[in-house]
Order: C-alpha cells, then structure tokens, then sequence
C-alpha cells in the first residue's frame, strides 16, 4: 500500500473536485465515482509487492502533486495544439486538447447512419439513461488503482455506438493531445465503444504530448461487442517523454463476436498498458498485437489476460519489444481457460531485442488450462541484433546507426505489416520508425 499522505491527498482532491465534474446532479454517476475513490483510499497506489505490479514501480508517479482540477475550471494554453495532431487523422475524428474536446480541430463529419461519435460529458448531461448500468460494467472501479482514480475523477472522453447491423466504415479517431505548460496535470479520460449485434466500426485512440512535458494521462476504455459484431481498436501512445501513460482497456464478446487490438507504445517515461478480454459465450475470438519501444531510461509494462470463460473460443497474441540505452520492457501475458472452456484455441508469442547491454525486458507468459479439451501454446524469447546481418550491411557502406536502424525496423515491421488497414498501417510504420534508435537515418533512405 502507498504512503497514506499522498493517498489522503488524492481522496481531499476529490472532495474539492466533486461539484465540479460532469454528472453530478446524476445520483448512479455519483455513487460510481464514489465506489472508485473509496476503492483507491483503501488500496493506494501498488507497490511492487504486488504481484502485478512486481517490474513496474510507480512511485514517481505516487510522489508528483498532479493537479486533478475539473475541466471547468482549467483553460487551455494558446499555442497551436493543431500541430500535435498526427498525420493520417481522417474525418471522422475527436480532438482532446488538455482534457477538453477541441470543436475546431474535430471533424466529425456525416457518419453513416446507427453511428454515433460523441464527447463523454456531452452523453453524461444529455444521454445519461445510455451510459446507466453500462459505466463501469466491464472495468470495475475496483480493478486495480488507476481504474479506481479514472472511475472517481473522470471528465473527459468519448461515447462511440453503433446500432446493430451498421457498418461503421471509415476508422473513427480519438486524439487526445496533453502537456499543458501551467502546470503538471492528470487527465483521466474515459471511453466507451458499443457495437450492437452484428455491427462493424473501427476506432483509433492516439496519444500525443507536447514536448517534454509532464503530465499523467490515466485513460479506461470500455469495449462492449454484441452478438456477431466486430471491432478493431488501434492504440498508438506518443506521450511527452516527461509523461507518465496508465492505461486500462478491457472487451467482453458475445457470441460469435469478434475483437481484435493492435497496441503501439512508443512515448512516456513510464508506460503501463492492461488489456483485458473476456470470451463470455461461444465461437468469440480475438486478436491481440503489440509492439513496445523503451529508450533511454524509458519503461513501459504490457499486461494482457484472457479469459475463455465459454466453449468453442479462439484468442492470438503477437507482442514485441524492443529496448535500448537503459530502457526496460514488460510483458506478462496470460492466458486463463475455465472448466467449461472446452473447444479452446489459444495461442500466445512474445518476442523481444535488446539493442544495448544496460537494456533489460522481463517476459511471463502464463497458462491457466482447467479444460481437458483445447489448443493452447505460448512462448517468448530475448535476443539481439544479427551480427553477421550487420556485418552483411556495413560492408556495403551503409553506416552503422542506419544499419542498426534497418535491422531494429525489420523486426519490428513484423508487427506493423499485422495492422488490418492500409492507411493506418503506413502512418503508425511511420510513426514507429521515428522512434527507433537510428531511425532519422532509415527515414532518409526511403524518401
């Protein structure tokens, strides 16, 4: 458990925030933000006493005074947030600059009928009968800390629904630009994706911080995937190199439902990604892909669960890293198949290089089979970078930042060439080719 003072602060934070946030003439919202910060005052932040929590420490963040003021309250520094927009961002798309859904960079254009792209507070003053009995549902307040703090001190965020049967189309974008320069802040969005039976939309959360700014940005996506629909969710995190990322996504399928994730952490010093999927009835399946970069003194945590709670389900894995200078990775990704899980398919591979002898990445592959009946695999490996193909490289006069460079991004373009969407599959290879050590070089190579 963490010092009780700096949990005693974020409960008087709390306190003082209350009035202000969205919703508060809702009785069941205040009773959910209520559970969360009653959660996190009997919890604290973790320590790595905690199982979980055991390679990620996160007392830097416990020992900063974020400031968690409501939206109301705050104003948006001048300076061209436009900028940080990243490239490829096509209509439909949601803005957030510093907490606060930003009307002119947004874009939503006309969404096809039965699709709905909506900003958190605008649902919670307007349509609060649709978010009842749903917020909060998937990720308990409960759940771990960070779950608790964004179930008590949400503000900010997207509604994404679409009605049954609908073909959603073009991805939508949700850009949430952070790094305010006043002062060092805590933005706890909040998202939540409903497909209805049968239904099919695509949507992209992006990151992206202003210079080296500190910040936290502690987000919770809820994905709810009725009967036959499917969903792609497409992350790419660009935080600020000051930045702290927590972040919490979990999906619950019906059946013959389809969800498949493609994670791409590259910015923040600390980064914490918890992906959760729940296979609730029969022939559900889901496809988890990541790939994660650790620089400098950068860490970043993938943690990833499945649960094969029914019959006849499928799940796939495929994460890299990639760790340099003295940066480090975790993953731990597990697998759990219950008793009446029988039928399952289950496959798991992480896959890990070390650029640097300071680097370090822990892997913890785990499967929990109570079914007799399945397929079910998992493996990870560590290595480094092929000296014969480096050797192969500079012999041709390539220089060897850039043949590094080259190799890194071949191992990660294995990832990359996953992502189902051409379009998106160019601007995030782009956006992880200028994060790679060497990177400016292979850039200019292919121009």
């Amino acid at each position: 458990m963490s010092d009780a003072t700096t949990t005693a602060r974020y409960v008087d934070a709390f306190a003082a925030c209350e009035p202000a946030l969205p919703g508060g003439h809702l009785a069941w919202l205040r009773g959910v933000r209520r559970a969360g910060i009653d959660a996190f005052s009997r919890s604290g932040f973790p320590t790595t006493r905690n199982e979980h929590w055991k390679y990620t420490n996160v007392s830097l963040i416990e020992r900063r005074s974020f400031d968690l003021a409501a939206p109301s309250s705050r104003t948006t520094p001048a300076g061209g947030p436009g900028e940080h927009v990243p490239r490829g961002c096509a209509s439909p798309c949601l803005v957030f600059v510093d907490g606060r859904v930003d009307r002119e960079l947004s874009s939503v254009g006309a969404l096809p009928p039965g699709v709905r792209i909506e900003d958190f507070t605008h649902v919670v003053e307007h349509d609060s009968a649709f978010l009842e009995g749903r917020l909060g549902r998937i990720v308990s307040p409960e759940k771990t800390a960070f779950t608790a703090l964004n179930a008590a001190f949400m503000d900010a965020g997207a509604v994404v629904r679409v009605a049954p049967g609908t073909d959603a189309g073009a991805p939508v974008h949700l850009v949430f630009v952070s790094g305010s320069t006043e002062c060092e802040r805590a933005y706890c969005p909040r998202i939540l994706i409903a497909a209805g039976a049968g239904s099919r939309i695509a949507v992209v959360e992006h990151f992206v911080g202003r210079d080296d700014t500190v910040y936290l940005d502690n987000v919770v996506t809820e994905v709810e995937v009725a009967e036959g629909a499917a969903v792609e969710h497409y992350k790419v995190q660009r935080a600020s190199a000051g930045a702290y990322h927590v972040a919490a996504l979990e999906a619950k399928l019906a059946a013959g439902a389809s969800f498949r994730s493609w994670a791409v952490s590259l910015g923040a010093r600390l980064s914490r990604h918890d992906i959760d999927v729940t296979l609730d009835h029969e022939h559900a399946r889901c496809s988890l892909d990541g790939l994660y970069v650790a620089n400098g003194r950068q860490h970043v945590d993938f943690h990833t669960n499945v649960e094969h709670v029914a019959p006849r389900c499928e799940s796939h894995e495929y994460y890299k890293g990639i760790a340099g200078g003295r940066g480090r990775g975790v993953f731990n990704g597990r697998i759990h198949v219950h008793p009446d899980a029988q039928k399952t398919e289950a496959h798991q591979t992480n896959r890990n290089l070390l650029l640097s002898r300071n680097a370090e990445i822990d892997t913890k592959p785990q499967l929990e089979i109570h079914a007799d009946d399945v397929k079910c695999s998992h493996g990870a490996t560590i290595g480094q970078l092929d000296e014969q193909m480096l050797f192969y490289l500079r012999a041709r006069g390539i220089p060897e930042s850039t043949a590094r460079g080259m190799l890194t991004y071949g191992f990660a373009r294995d990832v990359v060439d996953r992502i189902a969407r051409p379009e998106l599959r160019e601007t995030i290879g782009a956006a992880v080719l200028e994060h790679l050590p060497g990177g400016d070089g292979l850039q200019e190579m292919l121009r």
